[in-house]
C-alpha cells in the first residue's frame, strides 16, 4: 500500500475515533515508515479536541508536522515516549545544513551520518541527492515535502521572494555576459572570414600570375621550334652509328 492509500486509511479511522483511540491512532500513524505528511490527520476534529491528559498526543502530532529531532529533545519530558521507530522518523524529517546534521541528529561519525542519509533518506525516497564527501556537504537534488505551520507561510513567501531575487539578479547577470561573448564571438568569426577571403584573393592572384608565365614561356619555345630535317637525319644517323635518309637516297642515284 502506498503512502496516500495508508494516510487515506488512517484518516478514516481518525473520523470515528475519539479520546484513547485517537491517541493510538496518531502514536501508530507517526512511526508509519512510509508517511512524512500529517497535516490531514491534524487538522481532523477528533485531533483538535484532544485536551487534558491526551494533549500531549496533540502537541506529538505537531512536532511530525512542523518539527525536527532537536525540538523533540528538547520537549521530551512533556510528550509521550517515543520508539526507535519514531525517534528515526523525527530524524528523516530534520532538514539542516550538513554541518549541523551530526549534532541535531544526535550522530557522532560522518560515517554514520552518511550510512544514515542513504539507508533512511535516500532509499525511502525522502531525499534525492548526492553526497559530496570531499566537501562534506549533501548536494538535495529533491525532497519531499512537509506540512507548513500557518504562522510559517509568510516566512516562506519571505524566502522565496529573496531567492527569486537573486535568481532574477544571477540570471540577468548571466545572459549579458552570454550576449556580450556571442557578439565577441561573431566579430571575431567576421574578421576570421575577412581574413580567409583576403588570402584567397591573394592566392587567386598568384596562381594568375604564375599561369600568365608559365603560358608565355611555352608561346616563346613554340616561336623558337620548328622542323629540321637535316638536324634530324643528323641526330638519326648518330643515334644508329649508320647512314640517315638522305645517304640512302644519294646511293640508290648512283
Amino acid at each position: 500500500m502506498d503512502a496516500e492509500a495508508k494516510l487515506q486509511q488512517y484518516l478514516l479511522l481518525g473520523k470515528s475515533a475519539k479520546g484513547r483511540s485517537i491517541c493510538e491512532l496518531i502514536t501508530k500513524a507517526t512511526a508509519e515508515p512510509s508517511l512524512f505528511t500529517f497535516g490531514e490527520l491534524l487538522d481532523l476534529p477528533s485531533v483538535q479536541e484532544l485536551q487534558g491528559e491526551f494533549a500531549a498526543f496533540r502537541a506529538l502530532l505537531e512536532l511530525f508536522c512542523y518539527g525536527t529531532y532537536p525540538e523533540y529533545q528538547q520537549h521530551k519530558a512533556s510528550l509521550p515516549p517515543l520508539t526507535q521507530q519514531h525517534e528515526l522518523k523525527l530524524k528523516q524529517l530534520t532538514v539542516l545544513p550538513y554541518e549541523l546534521l551530526q549534532g541535531a541528529l544526535a550522530i557522532s561519525t560522518v560515517r554514520d551520518l552518511e550510512d544514515f542519509i542513504i539507508s533512511d533518506c535516500f532509499y525511502t525516497g525522502l531525499v534525492a541527492g548526492k553526497l559530496d564527501q570531499r566537501q562534506s556537504c549533501l548536494q538535495v537534488h529533491d525532497v519531499a515535502s512537509r506540512d507548513v505551520r500557518p504562522t510559517d507561510t509568510r516566512g516562506l513567501a519571505d524566502a522565496l521572494g529573496n531567492w527569486w531575487a537573486c535568481l532574477s539578479k544571477d540570471l540577468l547577470g548571466r545572459l549579458e555576459s552570454e550576449a556580450t561573448n556571442a557578439s565577441a564571438a561573431a566579430a571575431a568569426a567576421t574578421t576570421l572570414r575577412r581574413e580567409l577571403d583576403s588570402r584567397q584573393e591573394e592566392l587567386k592572384k598568384n596562381l594568375k600570375v604564375e599561369m600568365e608565365r608559365s603560358g608565355d614561356a611555352g608561346m616563346l619555345l613554340d616561336d623558337a621550334g620548328g622542323y629540321d630535317m637535316l638536324e634530324d637525319e643528323r641526330l638519326l644517323g648518330g643515334a644508329t652509328g649508320g647512314p640517315g635518309p638522305a645517304s640512302l637516297m644519294n646511293r640508290s642515284k648512283r
